[in-house]
């Protein structure tokens, strides 16, 4: 229980109250279905739902007060608080209620199109390795220490947000990163963290069924790096063309990572092949490293292990670290369902990675094509269903390009019509190509029949769902693993 009064202090946002101030809160909630006698009710206006026309029945179930930003009435008595962004408002109350958990934490934010779990999955490895106590919020899973957690969105409601926070300080975690989607940060889940560092690691078309315009997508992810302070680090991918867009206008100071020129810090990629990477680190004004090896596979896993190594340096920002940083690259394992390989019959080799947009579908089979040495490539891949639309049929594109054949199948088809999803994906192929690719609808049967009929030394790549174990259709979801499809096909012998 908690005094509204206390909450209301620690917002720094102006407000407008009418009502009682000094009473007791419960709870807080913006979903009337939590609401209990004393919550702490928050409407605001979304793209789907107005939360304004769930006030009444927030009231009714006994909310003690209502954060609003639209106009609207109210029984005269009744308080309620009115702020010009909710959602905003929102985040730094879940803070406050949480009692800013938040601070006292080292807190690395990481956005982008792709990359964003494998880099802070890197980051936490290297943290570990370093002995810090490390946690991790994620799509595949969060972690808190030793302790795996589920994970519900890329990046949680922000009271389910300062709650795991909450969790973490419970468990002397001190150093987090985290995922932070375009859509969260449109959404101010962040609100009112204090992040010592954010990196970016590129952009390419996603999210458009929310952002609408690529510009919006664009935009909504450089709220992370305009919200540093400057005693904060803002680390990006210079060899991507929005790299420096991002760092335009933030107070922090600001870092690039490379592969491809001269930046504060770089890598010298020597070998890739499926048995992981050959490079040397380097960091403006030392030495390079010697030769070293990790065994993660394909060149943007390159990009992520870097700007992990990066990152963790500037949170330390001890000489010391870097030579440790050396060794600690090469013992990182990759995410499940992220270029995760599974031997095959015939000196065939499955891989299972989470590709869903048209760019990881490229980076993904184009590193994959220059391992082929005597056999094919066959790519396995499909849409999800409610989601952007417009993605499809480049997906198919650079699956086409790449890939000696393809198969278009279901990946999540949620509320739509999985033939109609192929459909929209098979424009992508061009006429002349049409005598590569397969339609086949069910996914197991997919992968059954890349497998079968793929040559020896073939690399079958099923793309997608990735780390994910279930298929969502019509509302429910069944479950479904790549991964375990591929394994049926060899009796339970596996890499990785």
């Amino acid at each position: 229980m908690r005094n509204l009064t206390d909450l209301l202090g620690s917002l720094p946002l102006s407000y407008h109250i009418e009502g009682p101030a000094d009473i007791p809160i419960s709870h807080i909630t913006a979903d009337t279905r939590q609401v209990q006698p004393g919550s702490l009710f928050v409407a605001w206006k979304g793209k789907t739902q107005d939360g304004h026309r769930f006030i009444p029945e927030a009231i009714a179930k006994g909310a003690h007060a209502v954060v609003y930003q639209e106009p609207i009435d109210f029984p005269q008595s009744f308080t309620r608080i009115r702020v010009d962004d909710s959602r905003a408002a929102y985040g730094h109350l879940c803070r406050a209620w949480f009692d800013f958990p938040d601070r006292g934490m080292r807190l690395i934010g990481i956005t982008g199109t792709n990359g964003k779990s494998s880099t802070a999955y890197y980051i936490y490895q290297i943290w570990r390795g370093l002995g810090r106590a490390a946690g991790l919020i994620g799509t595949v899973f969060c972690l808190a220490g030793d302790e795996k957690l589920p994970a519900t969105l890329t990046t949680p409601d922000s009271y389910e947000l300062y709650r795991l926070l909450a969790r973490f300080r419970q468990k002397g975690i001190t150093h987090t990163v985290m995922e932070v989607s375009s859509i969260a940060l449109d959404q101010h889940r962040t609100a009112g963290l204090s992040f010592d560092g954010a990196i970016f690691t590129n952009l390419t078309h996603d999210h458009l069924d929310y952002h609408g315009t690529f510009l919006h997508y664009r935009d909504s992810k450089k709220r992370l790096f305009d919200g540093l302070s400057p005693r904060s680090f803002a680390l990006t991918n210079k060899d991507d063309k929005h790299g420096a867009f991002m760092l335009q206008n933030t107070a922090a100071s600001s870092y690039y990572y490379t592969l491809e020129s001269v930046g504060d810090f770089y890598m010298r990629l020597e070998e890739v092949s499926l048995h992981g990477l050959s490079y040397r680190l380097g960091k403006a004004g030392t030495p390079e490293s010697p030769s070293l090896h990790a065994a993660l596979v394909g060149r943007f896993q390159a990009y992520n292990l870097l700007a992990a190594v990066a990152a963790v340096y500037l949170i330390e920002q001890q000489e010391a670290v870097w030579e440790n940083l050396f060794s600690l690259s090469t013992r990182l394992i990759p995410l499940p369902g992220r270029m995760e390989p599974v031997l095959l019959p015939e000196d065939k080799i499955g891989i299972v990675d989470y590709a869903h947009t048209p760019d990881a579908v490229e980076n993904v089979l184009r590193t994959l094509r220059g391992l082929v040495s005597r056999g094919e490539l066959i790519a396995v891949l499909g849409a999800g269903g409610d989601r952007d639309r417009t993605k499809r049929a480049p997906m198919a594109s650079a699956a086409i390009r790449y890939a000696d054949r393809v198969i278009l199948t279901s990946d999540n088809p949620r509320s739509e019509d999985p033939q109609q999803i192929l459909s929209d994906m098979e424009q992508g192929i061009p006429a002349s190509h049409r005598h590569r690719f397969l339609r086949i609808t069910d996914r197991a049967e997919a992968i059954r029949t890349a497998v079968l009929m793929a040559p020896p030394h073939s690399i079958i790549a099923v793309l997608g769902k990735g780390h994910e174990t279930y298929q969502e259709i019509q509302g429910v979801r069944y479950p479904f693993s790549d991964r375990d499809v591929l394994l049926s096909q060899v009796g339970g012998a596996h890499a990785g």
